[in-house]
């Protein structure tokens, strides 16, 4: 993928501003013009887990940018460079999201860190970034589900304040999942 300047993204990489290898990040509050660079990075980052998404999830990503009650920020290593992570947050919702807007709560749906960035402290900046604008929302409390084998992404979230809520459930595809929350502010 070419980069800012005409530059190879190994090259785009290079030249980002690092310290003690980690990047420093720029976390704005994502456009419909980004969106694009948003799905780029989701995509990805499950390339890299092995987990390449399918057409159907793919457009539901799609519908979940472009819902205008959710909060999507992005980190960009500078103003005019490329998407290197996204991270949305939606109303929470009663009835394992199925149900009634729950008032002061938000669920955080998606954190996505492009994985040329992975380990260099982007995610906890990005979330940073999303808990203060959902803060600005008027949502006090996040919740999540991650995966129960994804120790990097849990280290990430507990290391950001959220603990386990006590909620456990399992994917269609035998994987658990449990539930983790934070109180903002």
């Amino acid at each position: 993928m070419v980069g800012p300047a005409g530059r190879s993204r190994s090259e785009h990489t290079d030249a980002v501003q690092r310290e003690e290898d980690v990047v420093h990040l720029s976390v704005i509050d994502g456009l419909p013009a980004d969106h694009e660079g948003a799905v780029h990075v989701w995509r990805a980052a499950n390339v890299a887990r092995l987990r390449p998404p399918s057409a159907v999830r793919v457009a539901r990503i799609w519908e979940k940018l472009a819902d205008p009650s959710a909060c999507l920020v992005i980190g960009r290593a500078d103003c005019g460079g490329d998407v290197l992570a996204m991270a949305l947050a939606q109303p929470g919702r009663a009835e394992d999201g199925e149900g009634a807007v729950i008032p002061g709560c938000g669920h955080v749906s998606m954190v996505f860190v492009h994985p040329d960035f992975w380990g260099q402290g982007v995610g906890g900046q990005l979330l940073q970034g999303l808990h203060e604008r959902v803060l600005e929302m008027g949502w006090s409390r996040l919740t999540l589900w991650t995966r129960t084998s994804n120790v990097r992404a849990r280290r990430l979230y507990e290391g950001q304040g959220y603990r386990t809520s006590g909620h456990e459930a399992t994917l269609g595809d035998g994987d658990p999942i449990l539930e983790l929350e934070r109180r903002t502010g």
